[in-house]
């Protein structure tokens, strides 16, 4: 009988836990490989402890109840968030005007960070303005780089978004989830492999073509200087849009101030116009490795993607064939969402 490989990566984070008087807290991340299909998954014991504000109906009331307790607000979120080691980022945290970068109290992979992007427990999701979001990337590209300079093998870097419990975010107030990492994850990984099988057979970059062809396609929603906004041909999810660079950038590190200003733009434009279609939101920004240039054939983007609406008896989006078949059921055709999006650019 042949052996079958059973493939497991622990990975150890460290912090300063407001939950143990900011003493130095370790806690440990499984990563697992399905011996079949070769699919990573993560495994956090600690997560499942995280408290959760929305339960039921999201309206003013629960707003309110959801503020008495935050730890994101601004008269708790010094006391009641955690710290980095201070010979990893002295002070603890990371500050740009109001935005706020710290540990994840509840991490899945060595350098997992939380930044709060205001000191507002509550904005709609077209009220984070561009302002907001370049002060974000600000704060989280010194956190790669301060990582980055620490420890060369964390060139693995995402900046994400949950907004609102039904797109999976635990607390109301707005904040990213921020992850440098020493390895990509499963869609990240199979991003750079076909990107680089593209290039191979037609020596040129698949997403720079994308703009080129999709600037013409009734699929195009417009541009914010640099950044080319279209919805995706085959959503993974509904009401799908993605953003690409234009040029030679490829990684986080690659950004100078003007792509920071034109993804902030686009970020606030996007989520401004698909605010109608959804209730909670998700995106990632997805980089090539900190310390490799991939121009010749991967392009910096963004992915934002809609959830549905709440109703009093609420179902998820997610189901079998989304969970076990990795295949979504769309129900949003996406030259009609580039439609309704292109009014507003």
């Amino acid at each position: 009988m042949t052996k079958i490989e059973f493939t497991k990566q622990l990975v150890e984070s460290e912090f300063l836990s407001p939950l143990k008087d900011f003493k130095k807290e370790i806690q440990v991340t499984e990563r697992r490989k399905d011996p079949l299909t070769g699919q990573w998954c993560r495994i956090s014991i600690e997560r499942a402890t995280r408290p959760i504000h929305m339960q039921g109906k999201f309206d003013e009331k629960i707003i309110r109840k959801s503020n008495e307790k935050c730890f994101f607000c601004k008269k708790r979120i010094e006391k009641s968030t955690p710290r980095f080691i201070p010979s990893l980022i002295p002070g603890g945290k990371i500050k740009v005007n109001e935005f706020i970068l710290f540990p994840n109290l509840y991490p899945f992979c060595k350098y997992h960070a939380v930044g709060v992007l205001t000191s507002e427990h509550f904005l709609p999701i077209d009220e984070i303005k561009p302002q907001i979001w370049k002060d974000c990337l600000e704060g989280c590209l010194r956190f790669f780089k301060i990582i980055n300079e620490k420890d060369k093998s964390a060139r693995f870097s995402s900046i994400n978004f949950n907004y609102l419990p039904t797109a999976g975010a635990s607390l109301i107030h707005p904040h990213v989830q921020v992850l440098n990492s020493t390895s990509p994850s499963v869609i990240t990984d199979l991003y750079y492999r076909k990107s680089w099988e593209y290039f191979n057979k037609n020596k040129t970059n698949y997403w720079q073509n994308l703009i080129e062809q999709e600037v013409d396609d009734e699929r195009y929603v417009g541009k914010t200087g640099s950044i080319f906004w279209f919805t995706n041909f085959a959503p993974t999810c509904n009401n799908e849009v993605i953003g690409v660079v234009k040029g030679n950038v490829s990684s986080f590190f690659e950004m100078g101030e003007e792509e920071i200003n034109n993804l902030s733009e686009g970020i606030w434009r996007i989520f401004k116009c698909i605010n109608r279609h959804g209730t909670g939101y998700n995106m990632v920004m997805f980089s090539a490795p900190l310390d490799e240039h991939l121009g010749d054939f991967f392009s910096l983007n963004v992915k934002i993607v809609s959830r549905p609406k709440l109703r009093e008896y609420y179902t998820t989006d997610r189901g079998y064939s989304e969970i076990l078949h990795k295949e979504p059921v769309i129900t949003v055709i996406p030259e009609d969402l580039a439609r309704d999006l292109r009014k507003n650019f």
